[in-house]
């Protein structure tokens, strides 16, 4: 484990994090650096920005693993190497938009025929 990453953990610990974010957060600066091949501290601006272009339009990240890595990367550069990078100001990871669930007239009749007062059964019934 090299002292960026050590240094990140004992930084995650004092804020409380779980030993599961932890994991993630250096996770995400281990990738970004295997990227580059390069240490995390040493990758500028336009690359973090390349990198996060990248995540989007190649890999095709899902928006929970995309703000993952931003969360972890934003963390290592703004409280572990206490710098501030504008490219971790811009990135916002998509909306996803999910359809609603439509329930199987079978599944309906199932669920209205569990309610035990008529009175409620003909109310979602006519609903």
């Amino acid at each position: 484990m090299s002292p960026l990453q050590q240094r990140m953990i004992e930084d995650l610990q004092l804020r409380g994090m779980s030993a599961r974010t932890q994991q993630m957060y250096v996770r995400a600066a281990r990738q970004l650096a295997q990227h580059y091949h390069k240490p995390p501290d040493q990758i500028s601006d336009e690359e973090l920005r390349q990198y996060f272009l990248f995540v989007k339009n190649v890999k095709h990240w899902s928006r929970s693993g995309t703000t993952i890595a931003l969360c972890g990367l934003k963390f290592f550069y703004e409280h572990t190497l206490e710098r501030s990078l504008a490219t971790l100001q811009l990135v916002r990871p998509p909306r996803e938009k999910k359809l609603p669930v439509v329930l199987s007239r079978e599944e309906v009749r199932q669920i209205l025929s569990l309610v035990r007062l008529l009175r409620y059964r003909t109310c979602l019934t006519t609903i």
